[in-house]
């Protein structure tokens, strides 16, 4: 019998089940025999035992895991044979030898090969260098990463592969890992890598160092991964997190990182603030596409007006600023921005242009907050919108304060109307005549805990400033109406703002109010502003008509302050007429003065009257006043002169 039998028989009793190992014992006895003979009695030959041992490795009958187990079966059988007892021990010890031996050498010729298929195949570029830096091998995925050929590689120095402005940083961590007795470092969390052809490549990097069995370092191993995608992502992000995407421009946070670096340093610097006139024209008559040419056409210009040593930003739809640097002259550069943006762009045929209303913050002081240096000039800007377009003007700081705190009531206007701050009062219409009070008037107070008392007029230039309007006007009607209700006789007057008088809902609003208290329409007096009548599609004139359909009666106040006001006397279903309180309190104070402004105020009077209409005049202060108007004609009046706003229980009283 040859080994390789002698192995196969040995390799199918040794696979049996651990559970008839004295059985397997038995039937080894005469292969052990013959393995004895075949060897050589004497002396014995371990080597040919460790070669039988090995075979068996080497044909996989046995694992080398199942050695310790074998070995005891082996013992069993051998022990039992005569004249072989002191050779067991020997047999078994060389067999083992060899078993071990082509286990160890077939385990190290398994991890020399997945080791070189794990540094060829892997997607992480890797680098091996000698302690000078110098490459000595590179994977294919290092090579794909620097764009270079294998046979480029070895010999190449790990500096030159490194960016200039990263390499003194990278190469330091590299000899700090090796002084140390650390295996693994990142020398830089993303580095860059010169490819072949010049660009960069953006990677992380992981350093292993290489020791001997001593454990001194003598070679280095780079790890490579590739995350140049990641960081072009990055860029693209941020670029787009700090520029407007259809200008290029910076953005508004970009600017106010600039604002808040120039702002930082030891000179002055202006800001211009720029929001586009009408600009909702270009947009909604001739299209978005139009209106975007428009806006990318205003930011070229502005860029070439103001120069590269500004920073242009666009803030989002049609609002722009500008960032200048001490010494520009601010006037004349605003007059320029709009002569440059009045030539016409050319868009489909369509010749557009723009002009700009623009907020200026000349030569602001180092340390001031960039956010609440626009904040004032945004509210500059929209005063200045306010009274016309293509203006430019300067941030005024007592104006500004004077602006913040009126926008500081409007702000605060819901939760003052909610907490019950906003209360409603009352003040009586007088007959001058008589003294009697034929009318109460419902209006605003707000007890502001920290302003004070803020009478109606107040009450209404916040609210104006808010959507909330409407909302509290209905709320003023409805608790008017409800208190009134409980009061016989008393007629109750509510005046309208502009707002509210062109509302479409304002007859369903005053039905719904009217009903809830049960008051009748004939004790309700509407006030409609003059103003309002104004309005395109004439919807104020139409709710007019219905509530005086219903018995509303119908009070025009605010008249006179332009000649065709006349024409309203004969052309409305109206009560009343109230004269404008300018006016009427210029004629109180000038009253004896015979100008004419007096007389044509004092000639207004018997046109209302002989139309058969009341006439109201308001900011009565003294009794003289009252006598002087009554003497003319008017036959109401309201003002100071009857008492201060209060409950409608107090008023009842007098």
């Amino acid at each position: 019998m040859d080994l390789a039998e002698l192995a196969e028989r040995w390799a199918g009793a040794l696979n049996q089940d651990s559970g008839v190992r004295v059985r397997v014992g038995r039937e080894l006895i005469g292969s052990v025999e013959r393995l004895v003979e075949v060897l050589g009695a004497e002396p014995f030959d371990s080597h040919a035992a460790a070669e039988v041992g090995a075979l068996v490795v080497e044909a996989g009958l046995v694992e080398p895991s199942d050695l310790d187990a074998t070995t005891t079966v082996l013992v069993q059988g051998l022990s039992r044979v005569v004249g072989l007892d002191g050779r067991v021990e020997s047999v078994l010890a060389a067999f083992a030898a060899g078993v071990r031996l082509a286990a160890a050498e077939h385990a190290l010729a398994t991890s020399e090969e997945q080791s070189r298929l794990l540094f060829s195949l892997a997607a992480v570029g890797v680098l091996v260098t000698d302690l000078d830096g110098t490459v000595i091998q590179a994977n294919g995925a290092a090579l794909a990463i620097l764009g270079r050929k294998a046979n480029g590689m070895p010999g190449t120095p790990l500096a030159d592969l490194l960016h200039p402005l990263d390499r003194e940083t990278v190469l330091a961590g590299y000899a700090e890992l090796l002084d140390s007795d650390e295996e693994w470092g990142r020398p830089r969390e993303r580095t860059r890598l010169i490819r072949a052809d010049g660009d960069l490549a953006w990677v992380h990097l992981a350093v292993l160092v290489q020791r001997d069995r001593a454990g001194r370092p003598d070679a280095v191993v780079t790890l490579a991964q590739d995350v140049s995608h990641l960081h072009l992502l990055e860029h693209r992000l941020g670029y787009q997190g700090t520029h407007d995407p259809l200008t290029g421009l910076a953005n508004r946070h970009a600017f106010i990182g600039k604002l808040e670096e120039a702002l930082g340093g030891t000179a002055s610097a202006s800001v211009l603030h720029l929001n586009l006139d009408a600009f909702s024209v270009i947009n909604h008559g001739l299209g978005w596409t139009v209106g975007d040419a428009l806006l990318r056409a205003v930011a070229a210009k502005l860029n070439s007006v103001v120069g590269d040593a500004a920073c242009v930003a666009r803030f989002g739809a049609d609002e722009f600023a500008v960032l200048l640097r001490r010494g520009r002259d601010v006037a004349a550069l605003a007059q320029r921005i709009n002569v440059e943006l009045a030539e016409p762009t050319y868009v489909d045929g369509h010749g557009v242009a723009a002009s700009a209303t623009i907020a200026v913050a000349r030569d602001v002081e180092p340390g001031a907050d960039p956010v609440e240096l626009l904040c004032a000039t945004a509210i500059t800007l929209r005063a200045l919108k306010s009274g016309g377009r293509g203006q430019w003007g300067l941030v005024d700081p007592v104006a500004d304060q004077a602006r913040r705190a009126q926008l500081r009531l409007a702000a605060s206007v819901p939760g003052a109307w909610g907490s019950g701050q906003i209360q409603v009062c009352y003040r009586p219409i007088i007959a001058l005549a008589d003294n009697r009070t034929v009318a109460i008037q419902a209006s605003l107070r707000w007890r502001h805990p920290e302003v004070g008392l803020l009478d109606h007029r107040a009450c209404l230039r916040a609210i104006a400033d808010t959507g909330f309007g409407p909302r509290i006007g209905r709320w003023l009607l409805e608790e008017g109406a409800q208190q009134v209700a409980g009061h016989d006789a008393v007629r109750l007057y509510l005046e309208l703002t502009k707002e509210e008088a062109v509302d479409p809902d304002l007859v369903a609003s005053v039905r719904g109010a009217l009903d809830e208290a049960g008051l009748a329409p004939s004790r309700l007096d509407l006030g409609f502003p003059v103003p309002a009548l104004h309005a395109p599609d004439r919807p104020a004139e139409d709710n007019l008509e219905v509530l005086a359909g219903l018995g509303v009666g119908i009070i025009l106040y605010g008249y006179g302050a332009a000649s065709r006001d006349l024409t309203y006397l004969d052309s409305m279903p109206l009560r009343a007429v109230r004269l404008v309180g300018s006016v009427a309190t210029w004629v109180s104070e000038n009253a004896k003065s015979g100008l004419p402004g007096v007389l044509a105020a004092r000639g207004l009077v018997p046109l209302v009257r002989s139309s058969g209409l009341s006439m109201i005049v308001g900011g009565l202060k003294t009794a003289r006043e009252a006598a002087w108007w009554a003497e003319v004609g008017v036959d109401l009046g309201e003002g100071p002169l009857f008492g201060e706003p209060t409950t409608l229980d107090e008023i009842t009283r007098r």
